[in-house]
C-alpha cells in the first residue's frame, strides 16, 4: 500500500536507535566547542594579564609568525582589519627624454655686445661686470660701484646693506639679483632706486632683450626685458637647477640630482619639452660647467694621474673634448672671452687666476689672492673677469689687477677705497 504524506509522521520503533545515536554526536561536538571556547577564553585572559602588567611587551613573539594571522588582532594590540603586508615603496619610472645633439652653427652665433655678462662670471657669483666703457663691482653690504679704467676713478652708484649678485649691464640698465630678498631688481643707470621685476630670484643671464632668471623653487624663466611677463620654461622641483648658457632660441642647463648632473635644454617659448643635450656628469669627476657660443667648458679630473684636473672645451653635439690646460683645482667657473680663457688655480695656500690665449697656447698669471684661512679650501672666494682688470673677490680677498700690468701691480678695495 502507497504511503502518505502524513505516514512520515508516524512514530517507528526501528528508527528509534538511530535518533539516539544522532543525538550523542551532537552532544560530543557541543563538548568540543566548549573545550576550544574555554582555551580560547583562557588564552584571551593568559595575553590580556600579559598586557595588563607589560604594555610593551610584545605579544607577537609568543606566537609562530604564520599563526599570527589566525589570531583576533585586537588581542595583539593591532588595529588593523587584515593581514600586515609589507610592500616596497614605488616610484614613477624616470621618463626617457629625447636627445638634441645637432643644431646649426648660426644657432650659437651670439653676439658679445648683447650680453649682459660673461656666463662664467655670473656662475661664480656675479659680482664683476662691465659694459665696454666702465667696469661695474658688487660690494656687499655697500653697494655696488662703478669703475673707470683710463682714470682708475670710482664712485658708489646704488647704496645697500644686502647682499647682491648676477650683475647684468644691458642698455641703459643694470639688472642683479637681491638675494637678501630674494628679487631680481633693473636700476636705471644714474637712477638710485631700482625696480623689482621678478619675485624669489636667485640668478639671472641677461642677452639682448631678454631676460632668463632661475627662481629659488628650481624654475627656469624668461621674460622680454620690457613687457616683463615671464614665461616659466621648466622646473626641476627639489632638485637644484642651474643655467648653463644660451644659444639665439634655447636655454641649456643642469640639474642636480645627488652627485649626478642632467642637461637639459628647452626652447625658449617652451613649445617642445625639454630634452637632453649631453651624457649625464659625475661631480666628483666633472664639474663648473659654462657654455659660450655653442662650446662648453668644465672641469674634469685626471683620472690616469689621479693628480689635478684638467680645463675642458667640447663643442655642442660632439663626443670629443679637448684638454686645454692643467689646474690644481676644480674650483669655480672658466670665463671665456673671445679667444681667451679664464680659470683657477691653486698654489702656496693661495687662489690664482689665469688667463690661456686658446689660439697661442700660452698661459700667464693674472692675480693672486692672499693666504687663504684653511688649507685647500677655497669655498667663499671667486674670480672675475671685468675686460680690462681681472677681480678675486671673497673670504678677506677684494682686489684687482689691469691685465695690461704684470699680476703683482695689484689694488686692494679697503674702507670703499680702491688702493695700491
Amino acid at each position: 500500500m502507497k504511503k502518505d504524506y502524513f505516514d512520515y509522521d508516524k512514530p517507528n520503533k526501528k528508527a528509534k536507535p538511530k535518533r539516539k545515536k544522532k543525538k550523542g554526536k551532537m552532544s560530543a561536538g557541543k563538548v568540543i566547542l566548549l573545550i576550544i571556547s574555554c582555551l580560547i577564553l583562557a588564552l584571551a585572559a593568559f595575553l590580556g594579564t600579559i598586557k595588563l602588567l607589560a604594555p610593551d611587551y610584545e605579544l607577537k613573539s609568543l606566537i609562530s609568525e604564520k599563526v599570527q594571522t589566525f589570531v583576533k588582532e585586537d588581542v595583539l594590540g593591532k588595529t588593523t582589519t587584515s593581514a600586515p603586508t609589507t610592500t616596497e615603496p614605488t616610484t614613477k619610472p624616470k621618463p626617457t627624454l629625447k636627445t638634441l645633439n645637432y643644431l646649426e652653427d648660426e644657432e650659437f652665433k651670439l653676439d658679445y655686445s648683447k650680453q649682459g655678462n660673461y656666463i662664467g662670471n655670473l656662475l661664480n657669483g656675479g659680482k664683476v661686470g662691465n659694459d665696454g666703457s666702465y667696469i661695474y663691482h658688487i660690494v656687499d653690504g655697500k653697494g655696488i660701484y662703478r669703475f673707470a679704467p683710463g682714470s682708475e676713478s670710482y664712485s658708489r652708484i646704488y647704496k645697500t646693506e644686502d647682499t647682491l649678485s648676477s650683475i647684468n649691464l644691458r642698455g641703459d640698465y643694470i639688472y642683479f639679483v637681491d638675494e637678501t630678498n630674494g628679487k631680481l631688481q633693473k636700476l636705471q643707470k644714474g637712477s638710485s632706486k631700482p625696480k623689482t621685476i621678478a619675485e624669489d630670484a636667485k640668478f639671472a643671464f641677461v642677452y639682448n632683450s631678454l631676460v632668463y632668471y632661475i627662481t629659488n623653487d628650481n624654475s627656469i624663466c624668461v621674460m622680454d626685458a620690457k613687457e616683463l611677463i615671464p614665461t616659466t620654461l621648466y622646473n626641476s622641483a627639489d632638485n637644484e637647477l642651474q643655467l648653463v648658457g644660451i644659444s639665439k632660441k634655447r636655454a641649456f642647463f643642469s640639474v642636480r640630482e645627488g652627485n649626478t648632473l642632467e642637461f637639459l635644454t628647452i626652447d625658449n617659448e617652451a613649445k617642445t619639452e625639454a630634452c637632453r643635450f649631453r651624457d649625464d656628469a659625475t661631480e666628483k669627476f666633472e664639474t663648473g660647467f659654462a657654455m659660450e657660443n655653442g662650446f662648453l667648458y668644465y672641469i674634469s679630473r685626471d683620472t690616469e694621474s689621479g693628480d689635478g684636473h684638467f680645463v675642458m672645451r667640447q663643442k655642442f653635439g660632439s663626443q670629443n673634448a679637448k684638454e686645454l690646460a692643467k689646474t690644481s683645482t676644480n674650483h669655480g667657473y672658466p670665463i671665456v672671452d673671445k679667444n681667451r680663457l679664464f680659470y683657477a688655480d691653486y698654489n702656496d695656500n693661495k687662489l690664482i687666476m689665469k688667463e690661456l690665449n686658446m689660439n697661442s697656447k700660452k698661459t700667464k698669471i693674472m692675480l693672486k689672492s692672499d693666504k687663504l684661512s684653511s688649507e685647500g679650501v677655497t669655498d667663499g672666494i671667486s674670480f672675475f673677469h671685468g675686460g680690462e682688470y681681472d677681480f678675486i673677490i671673497g673670504e678677506g680677498n677684494y682686489r684687482a689687477s689691469s691685465n695690461l700690468t704684470s699680476s703683482t701691480n695689484v689694488m686692494k678695495f679697503k674702507d670703499s677705497n680702491w688702493k695700491y
